[in-house]
C-alpha cells in the first residue's frame, strides 16, 4: 500500500488548506476479485480529515483514505514524520462549503458566459426555459467592441455571495391575513433550481432546489410576474439560497433572529405569527427539511407551514406546530408515494389546483370581466352553481359532500384537532386552509 499527493485544487475547510492525500491499495483480499489502485480502495476506505502541526510550525489539514481512523494517521504520519496530528475526524463529519447535501452540479465559467450573452442578446433557447433565473439588469459587460462582450461574472458571484437584508418577508395578499387574527411572513429560494457561488472554492454551482417538480415546471408562478420582473427579487431569493447552502448555521441563526424580532411585533399587536416555508423552492434534502424543523421546534408559539412536491416530506412526522401540504405538478413517482400512503387509511393534507373546466362555466361575470365580492375574491354566480362545484368536486377526488366547504364557512369553524374538511379556495382568499390540521384539502382555484 502506498500513499501519493494528488493534483488538485487545494480547498479550505475550516479556514486552513486542504491537502489531499490519496491510499492506492494494490493488495487484495482472499477470495476478491483481482481489482487494484482506485477499485479496490474505494471498496473498503473512507474519507479522514487530518489537522496537523507541521514541523515548520504551520497548521494544515489533508484529507487522507483508508479503513479507519488510526489506520488513516498511521499512513500520514509516515509520509510526514515530522508533524504532529491534532485532530482526527470522518470526512462526513466536516462541514464543507455546498452543504446540506443539496443536489448541485458545478457549471463551467464558459457554460455560464454563453448563458448569460443569451440573457443579455435575448437569445435564450428552449432549454434555457428551465435553467436558473438570472436578471439581464444584474449582469454587467466587461469589455464592449467589435470583438464582443464579456461579461462580468466576478460581479455577478459578488452579488450572489452577499447576504440577504432580510429572509424573511410579507406582501399586500399576506397582509390581509390580519383580518383573520394572523399574519403570515415567508421565505422564498429560487424555483425549479438557482445559481448559487461555493465560497470555498469560487466555482459556480446549480442547486435543483425543486426536484419532485414535474408538470409544475410548464406553469409555475414563482417563474413569472413579480419573481422574475424586478431584478432584486431573483438577486434576493439566489442569495438566500447561497447563504443556506455556504452556510446552513447562518442562516438558520438569521431566521430566528428575524422571527423573534418579527414575534414581538406581533404579540403587541395581538396576531398571531405564521410562516411560510417558501414560497418558491422545496426541501431539497433530509438535512434542508431537519433545518426547518429545528426552527419550528425552537419557536413553539409560531405556527409553520409548507407546500412540498416531495412524498417522503408529505408523509412524513412533523413538529407539532409545523403543518405540511402535498402540492399538485409533482413528479409521478412522488405521486405515488402519497397515493400509497393514502391507500394505507393514512391521510395526506393536499393543497390540489383544480382544473379550470370544473368550474369556469359556474363563475359570475360580466361580460368578460369577472365579478368579485366585497372581499375581493371570485365568486360563483348563484348558491346552485356553488352546488354543483360541490358535487363535482366529490365525484372527482372520492370525497364526501359534506366534507367539501366554502373558505368563509371554514373560517366560521373552530379549529379542530382531527382532519375532516375539504376547503374550496377561490382566487382572492387567503391561504388559512393550508395551515390548519383540521383541513385535508384545499381546492385551489386558478392557482
Amino acid at each position: 500500500m502506498k500513499i501519493h499527493e494528488v493534483a488538485k485544487r487545494t480547498r479550505t475547510l475550516g479556514g486552513f488548506a486542504v491537502t489531499p492525500l490519496h491510499i492506492e491499495d494494490s493488495g487484495v483480499a482472499e477470495g476478491q476479485p483481482d481489482l487494484s489502485g482506485l477499485i479496490a480502495a474505494a471498496a473498503h476506505n473512507h474519507g479522514f480529515i487530518i489537522t496537523a502541526q507541521m514541523d515548520n510550525g504551520q497548521k494544515k489539514k489533508f484529507r487522507v483514505y483508508h479503513q479507519n481512523a488510526r489506520l488513516a494517521q498511521e499512513k500520514f504520519l509516515k509520509h510526514y514524520s515530522g508533524a504532529q496530528v491534532l485532530d482526527v475526524a470522518a470526512e462526513s463529519d466536516v462541514a464543507e462549503a455546498i452543504r446540506l447535501d443539496a443536489p448541485q452540479r458545478k457549471i463551467p465559467r464558459d457554460e455560464l458566459q454563453d448563458y448569460t450573452d443569451r440573457i443579455k442578446t435575448n437569445r435564450k433557447t428552449k432549454q434555457d426555459k428551465f435553467a436558473p433565473i438570472i436578471h439581464g439588469s444584474n449582469i454587467r459587460a466587461i469589455t464592449q467592441d467589435d470583438s464582443g462582450t464579456e461579461w462580468d461574472l466576478d460581479d455577478l458571484a459578488a452579488q450572489i455571495t452577499t447576504r440577504p437584508r432580510a429572509i424573511l418577508g410579507t406582501n399586500a395578499k399576506m397582509e390581509k391575513s390580519k383580518t383573520e387574527g394572523e399574519i403570515i411572513y415567508d421565505l422564498t429560494l429560487p424555483a425549479l433550481s438557482g445559481i448559487v457561488v461555493d465560497e470555498d472554492t469560487g466555482d459556480f454551482v446549480e442547486i435543483t432546489t425543486c426536484p419532485g417538480a414535474g408538470a409544475c415546471q410548464l406553469f409555475c408562478y414563482a417563474r413569472k410576474g413579480g419573481y422574475v420582473m424586478f431584478p432584486a427579487s431573483s438577486m434576493s431569493a439566489a442569495q438566500a439560497l447561497n447563504f443556506l447552502v455556504n452556510d446552513p448555521e447562518g442562516y438558520t441563526a438569521r431566521v430566528n433572529q428575524e422571527i423573534n424580532t418579527i414575534k414581538a411585533k406581533t404579540d403587541r399587536a395581538g396576531v398571531q405569527l405564521v410562516v411560510r416555508w417558501h414560497d418558491a423552492g422545496d426541501f431539497f434534502s433530509k438535512q434542508y427539511l431537519d433545518l426547518a424543523y429545528s426552527v419550528a421546534e425552537a419557536n413553539p408559539d409560531v405556527k409553520f407551514y409548507a407546500y412540498t412536491k416531495m412524498g417522503d416530506v408529505a408523509t412524513g412526522a412533523t413538529p407539532d406546530n409545523f403543518v405540511m401540504n402535498f402540492s399538485s405538478g409533482s413528479k409521478r413517482g412522488e405521486e405515488k408515494k402519497v397515493e400509497f400512503h393514502r391507500s394505507q387509511g393514512h391521510t395526506v393534507k393536499q393543497g390540489v389546483t383544480v382544473p379550470k373546466d370544473m368550474f369556469f362555466d359556474l363563475i359570475a361575470r360580466k361580460g368578460n370581466s369577472l365579478i368579485k365580492d366585497a372581499k375581493g375574491r371570485t365568486q360563483f354566480a348563484s348558491p346552485e352553481d356553488l352546488e354543483t362545484f360541490r358535487e363535482r368536486l366529490a365525484q372527482r377526488y372520492g370525497v364526501p359532500l359534506d366534507s367539501i366547504i366554502t373558505y368563509d364557512q371554514m373560517m366560521a369553524t373552530p379549529v379542530g384537532t382531527k382532519p375532516q374538511w375539504n376547503v374550496i379556495v377561490q382566487p382572492g382568499a387567503g391561504d388559512r386552509a393550508a395551515n390548519r390540521r383540521d383541513v385535508i384539502d384545499s381546492y385551489l382555484m386558478f392557482h
